[in-house]
Order: C-alpha cells, then structure tokens, then sequence
C-alpha cells in the first residue's frame, strides 16, 4: 500500500518508514489482468454500495485509458474531456507534463454513463472527492485528499478480486500494467505505448513488452504439448 502511494508520489518516500531497510528480493513481476478478468470486473455487482462501483468503472477506465494513475483519474473534470474531438487532455500529476490522448470505445462508454445534462466543466467526472473548491486548496491538502481515497479504492478493489477469485491482489495501479500488456499485446507500437503511459524513457515499457513476449511463450509451449 505504501509502495502503490509512493508510485502515485501521494506521498513522499522520506515518510516511508522502511525506506532505509534493503531486502535481497527475487524479481518483481508486473501483475496484469487478460481479457476475460477485464470483462469479470466489469461486470461484477457489488453488494457494499455505490462507491466500490465509481471505483471499479475508473480501474476500467484507466485500463482503457493510456493506464492514468489513480491520482490522474480521481481529479479528472469535464473541461479536461473534449467530447467533439472525444479527447483528454490535462497535465499528469506526477510529471507536470501537459498530456493528452484520443479516447477508445471501451472508456467512451464510461464516460457517456457519468455524464449528466446538469454537468459542469468542474465537475469530477468521477463522484469521489466532494469539494468543490478542491484545487484552490494547498497542494499538501490535495495530497492528503487524494491518499485517503487512494486508501479506500484499494480497499473496496482488493474485496472485488477477492471476490472474483483473481489469483492476485487488486491494487488499482494495476490497471495501468493491463493497459501496456493488452496495447502491446494487440499490436501496438511500443512507442505509442510509452508515449500513452507518460514514460520518460522508452526502457521502462520494454519491461512491459518483454511480459507479453513470455505470456506468448507460454501459449506456443501450451499449444505444441
């Protein structure tokens, strides 16, 4: 949890509190979800209330939508979605860079079933964080705010795997390895994949086209038995 939170820089490594202690692990492996744990997610029906529902729409969204961190998508407004051009643009927390990317059917279709004729341009697209005056706070506020929901997504989307009985914890970070291992595994240049994930350097999605390269691997070695 605090390793996901540090990732999404909602709060700095100098207050994790193991950051001095170095343990010798094995190779970590990104975990990701294949097509029919996609589709089990989306249609999941959750018996603990509305909300585990906003966050499983924005882990789907974001597996379909370049991979935004949760910290991107949680913040997400109207005036940052040009629905002429079906395009979002903003700039990435983490980063500071201005982004922007055309959206696909599959995140279209999220978004059309969160937009309401009263909505305004400031309006969250997702129902998460209440205040309307949020961005004129201090940016430590906004850190904070945003932890806590990050706290809670991981929360309600750990029961939902749980519950599914995916093979791995559900943490919503994931769902930005579904979406470089699906776009790669559908064809799609490793350039543009780096470009939709905000990289900086190209080396960090070999990572993610090397997993998919082994996933085939074992489906030739599963094929030829």
């Amino acid at each position: 949890m605090f390793k996901d939170a540090i990732r999404e820089e909602i709060i700095s490594l100098n207050t994790y509190p193991f950051a001095s202690v170095r343990i010798k692990k094995a190779k970590s492996t990104r975990l990701f979800l294949n097509k029919e744990q996609i589709e089990q997610l989306k249609n999941h029906k959750s018996s603990f209330g509305q909300t585990d529902t906003y966050f499983r729409d924005m882990f789907i969204f974001s597996c379909y939508a370049g991979g935004l961190r949760f910290s991107d998508v949680v913040t997400l407004q109207w005036k940052n979605y040009d629905e002429n051009e079906q395009r979002i643009r903003l700039n990435i927390r983490k980063t500071k860079r201005s982004h922007q990317f055309k959206v696909g059917q599959s995140a279209l279709e999220i978004l059309n079933k969160y937009k309401k004729e009263t909505s305004e341009p400031d309006d969250f697209i997702f129902p998460i964080i209440s205040e309307a005056n949020f961005f004129e706070q201090s940016n430590e506020y906004q850190l904070k705010v945003i932890g806590s929901k990050n706290v809670l997504c991981g929360q309600k989307l750990r029961r939902m795997g749980k519950e599914l009985e995916f093979p791995f914890s559900l943490s919503f970070h994931l769902s930005r390895h579904t979406f470089a291992t699906q776009a790669l595994a559908n064809g799609m240049r490793i350039e543009y994949v780096s470009k939709l994930l905000d990289h900086s350097d190209i080396g960090t999605t070999q990572i993610y086209a090397k997993i998919v390269n082994e996933e085939l691997d074992k489906a030739v070695e599963q094929f030829i038995e």
